[in-house]
């Protein structure tokens, strides 16, 4: 029954994650021409998408019951895409600058490497969760530097950009707050609960219940940015040149 309850959440959460990214790479055909906004729906679409598919492995292989290392290796490796996506795409948002060439290949070189741990780790240890939660780290510190690095960035631009009292700002403002306070919130507890619950799939079931509200949240407001999208533009390139 565990098993029946726990593989159908993966595949209804698994499709619907697919159909919302298929809608926000449709929608994203109409603004090509803002380079940051439309790199960040892009990146979204693959976030989401990658946890989609993500799920969908889950509930094909059912490692949770087999191979629990394998599935926190999974789950490690789309949570840790998802928090690239993240960094590049939203604090983009909020400086245009941000994403350099050396910030893109630190990133991806990091990804490669933690990717190749989390499995190691897998395949050496098919069921001990304490070298799981220590592979665990790189992800972590990853992501308290990307949160850190967007939060510093959130604080120093929204009050300029609040100063500014240009256009919809404070609109903008506080979707980028609660938006990414929810991207963070779920982000950093869904992999230490993973971690702490390797085998345990309740606590699982929960997150991915969470989760598509969270992307379904995160669609919504990224299509609704989109309806101002020439006035935050402009305001963020006042603030950061």
């Amino acid at each position: 029954m565990e098993q029946t309850i726990y593989r159908s959440a993966l595949l209804l959460t698994g499709i619907i994650n697919l159909v919302m990214a298929a809608m926000l790479f449709w929608g994203s055909r109409s603004y090509k021409q803002y380079d940051v906004y439309f790199r960040t729906r892009l990146l979204t679409t693959l976030w989401i998408a990658a946890f989609g598919t993500g799920y969908l492995l889950h509930a094909t292989f059912m490692w949770r019951f087999t191979w629990p290392t394998a599935a926190s290796a999974l789950t490690a490796s789309y949570f840790h895409l998802g928090g690239i996506c993240f960094s590049w795409g939203y604090t983009s948002l909020l400086n245009p600058k941000y994403l350099t060439r050396f910030i893109f290949w630190r990133d991806i070189l990091y990804f490669l490497f933690s990717l190749v741990i989390y499995w190691i780790v897998a395949f050496q240890w098919k069921e001990a969760s304490l070298y799981t939660s220590m592979s665990f780290g790189l992800y972590f510190f990853y992501a308290a530097w990307v949160i850190f690095v967007f939060y510093q960035t959130y604080n120093r631009v929204s009050f300029r950009l609040l100063r500014l009292s240009y256009g919809n700002v404070m609109g903008f403002v506080r979707w980028m707050q609660v938006c990414c306070d929810l991207i963070v919130l779920f982000g950093i507890s869904s992999v230490a609960i993973t971690g702490i619950f390797p085998t345990d799939f309740w606590p699982y079931t929960l997150l991915l219940v969470a989760g598509v509200g969270m992307f379904r949240y995160i669609t919504y407001s990224l299509n609704k940015y989109g309806k101002s999208i020439e006035t935050a533009t402009e305001a963020t390139k006042k603030v950061t040149r």
